[in-house]
């Protein structure tokens, strides 16, 4: 923005201030020329006004009205030029300028208005010469920036200090979060609420949102069309169109680190992949053979085996989000065991993970409604949302050393096959272990009584008149109903060895008092 000191500046003797004797720093939009009574229909406001001053040595008389219309269009600056028609400024216009705060200054006699729109017009030239440079300067610092092991943190860092301000990168995971400054962090609630949303939009662009009555601009990081991550930014002033080409090359930086990172994680994958698969088929010298030469760590020295099912196809990065909450007999938090585990690779629809048996430890797992708004957050950015991510049943061998894994694979994966979604059962559980928690599933399932219906059924022995008689059901009901037990627990309930077990876990949760 050119001021007007620094114009007057310019034009040295071409331009003289008013009464005042001296220059203010009243920002000029651009240089206007009328001798109209009322010029403002041709201003948008801002300008510096040059008048010969016409209507005042013609008929205007009292040039409050003047001065007034200026001042209410946002004229700040009149210029007024000595010659023919005025060889001074009216006593009565320096005076009308001074009431209403328009500021007065002088073109002398013979100077042309030309120099004047020359000169703010160089110095417009100069200052936007000056904003590409240092917006140059500041895309350029980003790139060096980006290409330092710690390449989010630092782009971001320069991008809230550019700016004056705060800013947050979100990524799709928990994982690489960033904020700055620390003190930032308190918005960050709010900031992935709304970035989580962005993301879900099926073409998300630039949003805004407020927060402490101040605007937050949210970019979202695109990869291959979908979003990485979203970029969230508390300026500490206006942004400028300086600012929005440095903050586009800061996307592009983050989405460009985003796509490397990508494409190595994919490498390491098919490679860790590669691995295991070795590893289960007994070559466990070729398996740690690659895993050294592709700078993989090397195969636990005790490993337990876990297979996971869905209804859909899991994606390897999706393993661990798929593991979260699963019920079972013993509950272990997978989490953190399968997050590093590099290990893993898919066959036939089911995903077999080599887990180090030192991270997998037992405890309370939370039921997934129940997780915090902290602990959510990394499931925000899923390929529309958490929704995508499938239901899963897990199955969890015991602890194994490499020689034992060719001989579990096949019981691991036909157990798998079985197991009923949304539970985690262990691998040679015993029948009772299995029992229980199948009465778990019919107990919890809240849309119709499953228990007294599978009581009823198996206590006349699969005969459906005397159950549906005993139960107050009609017929149909009851054999959709043990369709439904059936799909829910994944077994066939007529099966005798099924059904004395699932008899026998009925009567000791009836006698415990489940209902």
């Amino acid at each position: 923005m050119i001021t007007l000191l620094q114009l007057g500046t310019a034009l040295s003797s071409d331009l003289e201030p008013g009464p005042t004797g001296s220059y203010s720093s009243a920002p000029l939009t651009g240089v206007h020329i009328s001798e109209l009574e009322d010029p403002t229909p041709y201003l948008l406001g801002g300008e510096l006004l040059l008048t010969t001053g016409m209507i005042f040595a013609r008929s205007l008389t009292d040039p409050k009205p003047y001065v007034k219309r200026l001042k209410d269009k946002g004229i700040r600056v009149l210029g007024v030029g000595l010659g023919p028609s005025l060889k001074s400024v009216p006593a009565a216009l320096a005076e009308a300028c001074q009431q209403l705060g328009v500021e007065l200054v002088v073109v002398p006699d013979q100077v042309p208005f030309q120099n004047v729109s020359r000169a703010f017009w160089q110095l417009a030239m100069r200052s936007s010469n000056a904003g590409l440079m240092d917006s140059l300067g500041t895309q350029t610092a980003m790139a060096q920036a980006a290409m330092r092991p710690d390449a989010v943190p630092a782009v971001v860092r320069n991008l809230a200090q550019s700016l004056g301000g705060w800013a947050a990168f979100v990524p799709r995971f928990s994982e690489g979060e960033t904020v700055w400054p620390a003190s930032a962090e308190q918005f960050m609630p709010k900031v992935r609420r709304e970035s989580q949303q962005l993301a879900t939009l099926e073409a998300p662009s630039t949003a805004t949102f407020e927060l402490l009555n101040q605007p937050v601009v949210l970019y979202p990081v695109l990869v291959n069309a979908q979003v990485y991550g979203v970029l969230s930014l508390g300026p500490g002033r206006r942004l400028t169109p300086a600012d929005r080409q440095v903050i586009t090359t800061v996307c592009v930086l983050l989405a460009m680190r985003a796509k490397q990172r990508e494409q190595l994680t994919e490498s390491a994958s098919v490679l860790g992949g590669a691995v295991a698969k070795l590893a289960v088929r007994g070559q466990l010298e070729a398996a740690r053979m690659l895993a050294e030469d592709s700078g993989l760590p090397d195969l636990p020295s005790s490993i337990r085996l876990l297979a996971l099912r869905a209804q859909s196809a899991i994606p390897p990065a999706f393993a661990a989000e798929s593991v979260r909450g699963l019920a079972g007999e013993e509950p272990y938090d997978l989490v953190p065991a399968v997050q590093a585990c590099p290990f893993i690779f898919e066959q036939d629809g089911i995903l077999i993970a080599l887990l180090d048996s030192s991270l997998l430890k037992p405890q309370s797992a939370k039921p997934f409604d129940d997780l915090e708004d902290t602990e959510f957050q990394s499931l925000a950015f899923g390929p529309r949302g958490t929704a995508e991510i499938p239901e899963t049943a897990a199955v969890l061998s015991a602890a194994l050393n490499g020689a034992q894994l060719p001989s579990v694979l096949h019981a691991l994966r036909a157990s798998a096959a079985r197991a009923p979604l949304g539970t985690l059962t262990h691998l040679g559980s015993s029948d009772e272990s299995k029992a229980a928690t199948w009465v778990k599933l019919l107990h919890d399932y809240t849309r119709a009584d499953l228990v007294s219906t599978v009581t009823s059924y198996l206590r006349h022995r699969g005969t459906w008149e005397e159950a549906a008689r005993e139960l107050g059901l009609h017929r149909n009901t009851l054999r959709y109903r043990m369709q439904l037990v059936r799909s829910l627990i994944g077994v066939d309930v007529d099966d005798p060895d099924v059904s004395a077990h699932l008899w026998l876990a009925l009567r000791h949760a009836q006698a415990a008092g489940i209902s």
